[in-house]
């Protein structure tokens, strides 16, 4: 995990996450502030305004889209999840722009 995402924090970040224990672990060798939400004890907010609903609403998303696909190689997973952002990101999609937008790498454009 840490040599995924460190590159791509900066050092002041706050990190919310559900408790695993691998967060604070990377939190805590990155030297940052972590939040817990313990979501299992009904907890959706810590301090009034930290919370992990984004994460879990993409998630939740997420899931239900690739659920159509029944199953997905991990060989193509970087370009599911690119067509994914692109519905997430435009609302105005038309079948011209999906095609000129396939012409190019789409998990180079939405990454």
């Amino acid at each position: 995990m840490s040599k995924v995402i460190s590159p791509l924090i900066d050092e002041d970040v706050l990190l919310c996450s559900d408790g695993n224990r691998i967060y604070h672990k990377f939190a805590k060798k990155k030297n940052i502030t972590h939040k817990i939400i313990n979501a299992s004890a009904g907890e959706h907010t810590t301090e009034g305004a930290y919370h992990i609903q984004n994460v879990n609403a993409y998630d939740s998303r997420l899931k239900n889209w690739i659920r159509h696909f029944n199953g997905v190689s991990t060989k193509y997973l970087e370009s599911y999840l690119g067509w994914m952002r692109m519905l997430d990101r435009e609302s105005d999609l038309t079948p011209q722009k999906v095609l000129a937008m396939s012409a190019r790498r789409i998990d180079t454009v939405y990454t």
